[in-house]
């Protein structure tokens, strides 16, 4: 059963990040300015909001499918669906734009592209670990934990749910002593939103909660800006360069309204990417890729977000 407050909350959370990139806009991400550092707590609180709703609906959505013939094969075919056609087609609209317009990330290669588009960190010669689209860092964190989870599929809800927060755990402990540098980086702390949200589903459906009616009516409102939230976190740095142009152009230095027209020109712009672009991709993907009979029929499909 869709929940029309999560999606609700993935439109916030957007609007943090996008909040948060605005602001550094303005302090031009010096650390000794609070605006600065105010940026950071935005942004970090909407990458969070993101990863504990991922391991909420991970849950939610494979509530019965633990354990069943092909339930992990067909949550990692939906999963690649939903996130992977839309991130290639961004990474490679952000590498040909940093070519044109020879900004940041005009120098990254074939090699680049093909971490990028495989969901693999790496370091670049400046040190930072961003991918070509430098918002795909968090999609890195989701892969790997999709994957992680489709493990878990394989056996008993009761198990499943136990070894995956044990692994998700173990990785951030074992993690950084891991001689591999993708390895030591994927297991930061952040991994543990993940497993946050997946307790806050596995109560939800111990303790039979059913999302309030008044909660659902509120959600509502968001929802459509939810249901768009992936297409306007890919989408937003791209949007947000051309309105600092546009801004620099017709005002000079951006002030502190850059944050709200960040925010309202980010979510038309997203919103219209996920009606144009990710709706048709995603309808195409879906019909490429169709489920074969037997897990069709061995396999219940809930509803994903």
């Amino acid at each position: 059963m869709k929940l029309h407050s999560l999606q609700a909350a993935r439109a916030i959370a957007a609007w943090l990040v996008i909040a948060d990139h605005a602001l550094l806009e303005i302090t031009h991400n010096q650390s000794d300015n609070l605006l600065t550092r105010i940026a950071w707590i935005l942004g970090g609180a909407g990458v969070y909001i993101f990863f504990v709703i991922s391991g909420f609906i991970m849950v939610h959505i494979s509530w019965e499918s633990f354990g069943r013939p092909a339930a992990a094969s067909n949550f990692l075919r939906r999963r690649v669906i939903r996130i992977v056609p839309l991130y290639w087609v961004a990474t490679v609209a952000a590498m040909a734009y940093h070519r044109v317009s020879a900004t940041h990330g005009a120098d990254a290669g074939w090699l680049d592209l093909l971490y990028s588009l495989a969901f693999i960190p790496y370091s670049s010669d400046d040190g930072s670990w961003a991918p070509i689209l430098p918002q795909g860092w968090t999609l890195n964190y989701e892969i790997m934990f999709y994957i992680i989870f489709a493990l878990g599929l394989s056996f008993r809800r009761q198990i499943a749910l136990l070894a995956v927060g044990l692994m998700l755990g173990a990785f951030v402990v074992v993690g950084p002593l891991l001689p591999n540098q993708t390895l030591a980086y994927l297991a930061s702390p952040i991994v543990l939103w993940f497993l946050l949200g997946m307790g806050l589903a596995t109560l939800w459906h111990w303790c039979g909660f059913e999302e309030p009616e008044w909660l659902a009516k509120s959600g509502k409102f968001l929802e459509p800006l939810g249901d768009a939230s992936y297409s306007t976190y890919l989408a937003h740095g791209l949007i947000l360069t051309m309105l600092l142009r546009a801004w620099l152009m017709a005002a000079g230095s951006p002030s502190i309204w850059i944050i709200p027209a960040s925010i309202a020109v980010a979510t038309i712009g997203g919103w219209a990417t996920h009606w144009v672009v990710e709706r048709p991709i995603l309808r195409i993907s879906t019909n490429l890729w169709k489920p074969s009979r037997e897990n069709t029929a061995s396999v219940k499909v809930p509803h994903v977000s």
